[in-house]
C-alpha cells in the first residue's frame, strides 16, 4: 500500500531528492492527495509546450512506422512507453523562420510559436504566439492564464545583432512584448502557490493585498485617461498592458491553490540536471491544482551552449549539433538528445499517474506539443520540423499514427490545426491567415 503524504509530511528535503531520483524512479513523485474536484467534464484541455533547442537529428527523433505502429529509435527509446498516446508528425516547414533575415536559432526559436516573420532587427517585431491566441480566447478562470517557464540560463542571444527575446521566449503577447521564462524552480514555485503578500500573514497579509490591489487600480485608471490620445501603435501596446495588468490583478485577488502543496517548494541553486524534473514537477502542481492551463516550458534557451559533463557529454550543446561528420561529436549530440527525451518521457511520467477529479489522467487531459527549434541542427533545417505530440486532450489523434503532410506543409497549419480543435474561429494571422503568415490550412487527420 502507498501512504500518500499530507502537506505537514512534505520537506524541502523530500522535494528535492524526489526531483533528482524521478528520472530512475517515477513513483516515489506521487507526494500528494488527489485534487479536490474545481474542473467541469467539458472544460478543454491543457496546452502544455515542451521547446528544445538546436534541432534534432531525424534518425535519433523521428519515430518509425515499418512496422505499422510507432516505434522510437534507441535515442528516443523512452518515449516508446507513451507510442500509442503518441502524433507523430514529420516534415513542417517553418517557412517564417526561413523568411526571416535574422541568425538561424534566433528566428527559428522566435518564429516557432508565432509563425510569423521578423522583417529586420530594429527592435521587436513578431506576432503572438499559438499558446496566447488559446489562452485569450478560452480566457480560462484560472489564477494564471498562461505561464511560462525554462531550465535555462542567459546565454548567447545569436549573431547579426538579433535581440535576445528571439531565443529566449518563445511566447508572445503581441508584437514586442515577449513573455520571458521564470528560470528559478524556486521563484516559480512562489509565485504560483504564494499569496502576494511578501511573506506577511494575517491582518498584516490583507493589508498587504489591497495595498496592491489599489495601485493597480489607481495605475488602471491614469492609462485609460491616456489612451484616447494615442496613436494606432502606441494603442496596441498599451492594449496589451491593460492585458498584462488584468492578469496580475487576478493573480493577486485569486485563492493560490485548491489542492494539497508541499510546504516548501524546491530550494535554491539547484544544478541543471535536478533543476529540469524540478520544473516538470511543478508543472504537474500547476496543472493538477487548477493554477493554469496553458503553460510553455524551454528545457534550454535557443542556441543554447550548455555543456552536458553530467552525462559525459563535455561541449557546447551548440557547437556538438554541427558535428559535421564527426563521429566522436555526433556521439555526444547523442547523449543531449537522448537525455533531453529521457526527460520528456520523465514529464510525461508524472502527468500519467497523476488523476483528475474526472477519472482522467493529467496526461489523457492534456496536449504536450514536443518542438524543437528546427529539424537537423547540423544544417539548421527550418523546412523540416517534426513536432511530437502527446495525450491530445480527446481533441487530437494521439493514437500512436503518424501524419507526414508533404513536402512545403507550413508548420503554422498546424497551429491554425491547434485552434480548430480548440474549437476558436477566426483569423489571427496576416493577410487573412488563420494564423501566422502562412497557417492558411488544417492539417489532415490531427483533429480526432
Amino acid at each position: 500500500m502507498t501512504t500518500k503524504l499530507r502537506r505537514s509530511e512534505t520537506s524541502r528535503r523530500r522535494f528535492l531528492r524526489g526531483a533528482a531520483s524521478a528520472v530512475l524512479a517515477l513513483p516515489l513523485l506521487e507526494y500528494f492527495s488527489p485534487p479536490k474536484p474545481s474542473r467541469a467534464a467539458t472544460t478543454p484541455p491543457r496546452l502544455l509546450v515542451f521547446y528544445m533547442p538546436n534541432g534534432r537529428v531525424p534518425a535519433w527523433w523521428v519515430p518509425s512506422m515499418a512496422t505499422g505502429a510507432l516505434t522510437f529509435s534507441p535515442q528516443s527509446a523512452a518515449l516508446q512507453p507513451f507510442a500509442d498516446r503518441c502524433l507523430s508528425l514529420v516534415g513542417l516547414d517553418n517557412i517564417a523562420a526561413r523568411n526571416s533575415p535574422g541568425a538561424a536559432h534566433a528566428m527559428g526559436t522566435g518564429t516557432i510559436m508565432t509563425g510569423s516573420t521578423i522583417p529586420d532587427l530594429v527592435g521587436l517585431k513578431n506576432d503572438i504566439s499559438i499558446d496566447q491566441v488559446i489562452a485569450n480566447e478560452l480566457d480560462p478562470p484560472t489564477r494564471f492564464k498562461s505561464l511560462q517557464w525554462s531550465a535555462g540560463e542567459p546565454g548567447p542571444c545569436d549573431v547579426g545583432g538579433a535581440s535576445c527575446a528571439y531565443t529566449q521566449s518563445i511566447s508572445w503577447a503581441g508584437p514586442s512584448n515577449p513573455l520571458i521564462p521564470t528560470i528559478d524552480p524556486k521563484a516559480a514555485f512562489d509565485r504560483l502557490f504564494g499569496s502576494a503578500t511578501d511573506g506577511l500573514t494575517g491582518p498584516a497579509a490583507e493589508v498587504r493585498k489591497r495595498s496592491l490591489v489599489s495601485v493597480l487600480d489607481r495605475v488602471d485608471e491614469d492609462a485609460k485617461a491616456l489612451q484616447s490620445r494615442l496613436g494606432k501603435s502606441d494603442k496596441v501596446r498599451l492594449e496589451e498592458y491593460f492585458d498584462a495588468l488584468r492578469e496580475l490583478e487576478q493573480s493577486l485577488t485569486t485563492s493560490s491553490a485548491t489542492c494539497d502543496v508541499p510546504a516548501d517548494g524546491p530550494g535554491g541553486s539547484l544544478p541543471y540536471e535536478q533543476r529540469v524534473p524540478a520544473f516538470h514537477e511543478l508543472i504537474k502542481l500547476a496543472f493538477q491544482c487548477d493554477q493554469t492551463r496553458v503553460l510553455t516550458f524551454m528545457i534550454e534557451f535557443g542556441l543554447s551552449g550548455r555543456s552536458h559533463d553530467f552525462l559525459g557529454a563535455p561541449g557546447q550543446h551548440h557547437a556538438l549539433s554541427h558535428y559535421g561528420g564527426n563521429a566522436e561529436v555526433a556521439s555526444r549530440l547523442e547523449k543531449v538528445e537522448k537525455w533531453h527525451s529521457d526527460m520528456i518521457a520523465d514529464l510525461l511520467g508524472r502527468l500519467a499517474s497523476t488523476t483528475t477529479p474526472e477519472g482522467t489522467s493529467l496526461l489523457d487531459d492534456t496536449i504536450v506539443l514536443c518542438i524543437a527549434s528546427m529539424g537537423f541542427g547540423d544544417t539548421h533545417d527550418h523546412a523540416n520540423n517534426s513536432p511530437l505530440i502527446f495525450g491530445g486532450g480527446g481533441l487530437l489523434a494521439c493514437n500512436g499514427g503518424q501524419i507526414v503532410p508533404g513536402a512545403g506543409t507550413p508548420l503554422s497549419n498546424l497551429h491554425a490545426t491547434l485552434l480548430s480543435a480548440y474549437g476558436i474561429s477566426g483569423t489571427f494571422g496576416k493577410d487573412g491567415a488563420i494564423f501566422g503568415d502562412h497557417g492558411t490550412g488544417i492539417i489532415p487527420g490531427v483533429i480526432a
